[in-house]
This record gives C-alpha cells, structure tokens and sequence, in this order.
C-alpha cells in the first residue's frame, strides 16, 4: 500500500540463548465432553498421541445465568479426563455476542458464573475467560455510534470482574485471558465482519486497564488463536500488521508490553534476564488448524460443499509438527493445540483433524503422534526476544532528495515531517502512516541554496517507540 503526500509551504498547509521450558500440546475439540462414552475413547486417542491437553467449551448463557448448560455432559467426562491423565483447559465464555452489555449486571453475572464452574470441578485449574472478543461473532458492540472502539473496554472490564471471581474460589487457578482472534478489519463500517484486529483491539484492552485504576492483574496468561492466513500457508508465513499469525508472535508480544508495561499487569518474560523476577505472562496457543481435503471413498461421511482450499493429509502434518516444534523453541508459548482431533461432518466447517468422521487416522496422525514425542522440549536454538522501545522496519529514502522522499515502517506510525533552511522552518506537515504503509513526500519548489528535511516517526499504539531521521541537500 502506497500513500502520497505533499510538502506544501508552511503558510499554504502546513538470539541470546535461553532455556526453553517444556511445552503441553493437546487438542481443542469438545467431542470427547459429548461422547457417549464419557470421552474414554477420546482421551484414550490423546494418550495413544502423546497430546495430554485437552481444551473444552464452557458457554455461559444470559437468559440462564446460574446454569451450566453441558454440565451432565461434564460430570462425566472431567473424571475420564483425569482417570487417563489429559488435563483439562475449560474456556468460559458467553453464548451470546451482546450478553456482557444487553443482560443487566452482565459482566458481573458472567465472572459469577465462571466461579461456579471453578467451584463444581476444582480439578481444572486452567480457564480461558472469554473468547475471540475482537470479533462481531463473539462480541458486539466492536464500535460505537461514532466510530469509536469499545470492544476493548468491555472485554477488560470483563477479564478483571472474571479474574477476580476466579481467584476467590481458588487462587491457585491459572486464569487465561481472552483468545484473541488472528485477524480483524478495524473498519467499523465494513459491510460485514466488523472487527478489530488483535493488535488493536490490545491496544484497547490496556487503555482500558490504564484508565480503570486497577492495581492487580487482570490474566495470569493469555490466549491467542493462531490460524494461516490462507489454508495453504505454511506456518512460517506470517500476517500483515496489525494482524498476528503464529510467524508474528513477537508483534504480539510487543504489544502485550507496549499495552501494559509500567502496569500490575504481568509482560513476557524476555532474554537476557532483563525484564526483572516475575511473575510472567505466558502464551497458549490454543486453537490453530490447516484444513485437509477428502478422499473420494470417505466423501459420504460428509455433506456440503468446501469453502477453501484443502491441502494434503501429509502436507497438514508436516505444517503441524513444523509448528510444533518452533512453538517448543518458544520460552513464552506454555501450550500449542489443534483444533480438532475429529473432522466436523459439514464442509462448511472444519476437516481440520487427525481422523476422519469415521474415526479412520489422516497420515497426519502420526506425523504429530511423532512430533509430540520429538518436540516436547527444544530441539534446536531457543527463541530470543526482548522489547523494543524503536519503531519496527522504520525507514527514510533519501536518494531523491531534493525532488521526493518516501518514509515506511512495518506497523502503524504517525510521522512529521519538517522542511528547514538553516534555522527557519519552511515547511511541516504531520499525519498518519496507517497499516504498514510507504508514504512518498513530494517537496515544493526550491530556490538554489542549502536545506535539511527532518522525520519523526512513533508508534501508532505507543508514542514512546519511535524513529528519526535527518538529511541536508543542496539545490542549484
């Protein structure tokens, strides 16, 4: 994306080597919570796997705000969750987009909910509160009649009102906070999918916290939802900013600290030792899947029509155990899983398992089940990150100064540029890079003589991070 912009005179416009700690891969599938069964023959293919994490959904629902709607479902499958050794993450999030600002009292219903999951299996001790938030689906309003983002707040309020809950039935509960969704349009009049992208709809998160007050955390850890781009990308291939994919974990985490540093809340922990003694926050990465195609002789056990291009059982395993394994190499990732173990039926959904609906194995299966065993620590280098108080891929070009310049960054940034000669300001203008944006400055007519432009350049979400750049030329 290119933007154009004009100099006008000032009267007309102005790695360090770390440890990396052992990594829990699992699967996010509620298939075993309504088995039959119980889930002894789901968790049974987990430990066959080697997966030993399984998360499930636990949706709070306005119009019953005191019932757990698949709790007979769950009081039979918590115990054969333990009794095969597979922990349980449960993630509690509402039925409905509207629930936290339509239901009276709905942010504090929704932590009093998830405190009486807590209470009625004290066994699970990991919990997700909410779910996709930067999403229509899962949150509505995103913005308000102005255009202005409030998803964020909402959501905050109702991380802390569930932190808070959670942490009184047991503090011991490890209390995960929001599942981001990878991608978001952050057009508040888009004709459909109104959104936020992850890193805005952070952004929001912590001026929220910020402007409450609150001197206590809100999570312990944090969810992020780790799909492609296009189901044909690898999981090397990354997201346009502000968007995060699993080869942008480090924009996330950038963002975590540029949200929340100098807050109660808890940051990443970095290399080096130098983001001080803890505690830190960690990543799960707990929903991530690559859609594999059908073969015609199982093509019965579903219905509809396929809405994106499949790839591959072997290539879904290897873009699975490649993951697997950089996620392992990842201090900051506590858990990696795939979502699901089982195809849905409808193509209209997600084949994104290790087994067919029939119960047969993809050649994905053991291409994990091999993963799972090789990757559970780093295999290789561990991944290094610290924060950066600069601005990410800011550049000047000056090659053709004196007719044109162009500015660019890898994230969002507002710039200011300035016209000098000598000491006297000719010229200034300031304005917004927008996502990942070039801008070309075309400069006005000069007479003969010496001048120096001078750039500003700082983080759209943190003004401290920034970027400057000089150059004198001579015009004849």
């Amino acid at each position: 994306m290119r933007a154009i912009a004009a100099l006008l005179p000032l009267c007309a416009i102005l790695v360090i080597a770390g440890s990396a700690s052992a990594t829990t891969f699992g699967i996010t599938d509620d298939a075993g919570k309504y088995a039959s069964d119980g889930g002894a023959g789901f968790f049974s293919t987990l430990n066959d796997l080697g997966l030993n994490e399984n998360r499930v959904s636990v949706q709070w629902d306005p119009s019953r705000p005191t019932t757990i709607v698949d709790q007979p479902f769950l009081d039979r499958s918590v115990p054969q969750a333990i009794a095969h050794g597979v922990d349980l993450v449960f993630s509690i999030y509402p039925a409905k987009a509207r629930a936290l600002v339509d239901a009276p009292n709905g942010i504090q219903l929704f932590a009093q909910f998830a405190a009486q999951v807590a209470r009625r299996y004290p066994s699970v001790t990991r919990i997700i509160c909410l779910n996709e938030g930067n999403q229509t689906r899962f949150q509505q309003p995103q913005y308000d009649a102005a255009d202005r983002g409030v998803a964020g707040s909402v959501q905050e309020a109702a991380m802390a009102a569930c932190y808070d809950a959670l942490k009184a039935v047991n503090p011991s509960i490890d209390v995960i906070g929001f599942g981001f969704s990878p991608r978001g349009n952050d057009d508040p009049d888009a004709p459909s999918n109104v959104s936020h992208s992850p890193l805005s709809f952070l952004a929001e998160i912590g001026a929220a916290y910020r402007a409450s007050g609150r001197n206590r955390p809100i999570a312990d850890d944090v969810s992020l939802h780790c799909y492609p781009r296009t189901n044909t990308d690898g999981p090397f291939v990354g997201f346009v900013w502000p968007n995060v994919g699993c080869a942008n974990l480090d924009r996330f985490k950038q963002a975590w600290w540029d949200a929340f540093h100098g807050t109660a809340q808890p940051l990443f922990q970095e290399a080096g030792g130098g983001s001080g003694p803890g505690p830190f926050v960690r990543l799960f990465v707990d929903e991530s899947g690559w859609q594999a195609g059908i073969a015609p002789n199982k093509a019965s056990s579903y219905y509809g029509k396929e809405t994106v291009p499949a790839i591959a059982d072997t290539t879904q395993g290897a873009f699975y155990s490649q993951l697997m394994a950089q996620l392992a190499c990842d201090p900051d990732v506590a858990l990696y899983n795939i979502f699901h173990l089982v195809d849905e039926s409808s193509l209209a959904g997600w084949q994104s398992g290790l087994e067919l609906v029939d119960g047969s194995h993809r050649a994905s299966y053991a291409l994990v089940k091999a993963a799972a065993s090789a990757d559970r620590s780093c295999q290789a280098a561990p991944h290094a990150w610290r924060h950066s108080t600069a601005l990410a891929g800011a550049k000047a070009d000056f090659r053709r100064l004196g007719r044109w310049f162009t500015i660019s960054a890898d994230e969002g940034y507002s710039w200011k540029v300035t016209l000098l000669r000598g000491k006297r300001v000719l010229s200034a203008a300031t304005g917004d890079g927008g996502n990942d944006t070039t801008i070309r400055f075309k400069l006005p007519h000069l007479g003969r003589g010496s001048y120096r432009v001078r750039v500003e350049l700082h983080a759209e979400w943190n003004g401290g991070r920034s970027a400057s750049f000089a150059r004198a030329f001579k015009t004849r």
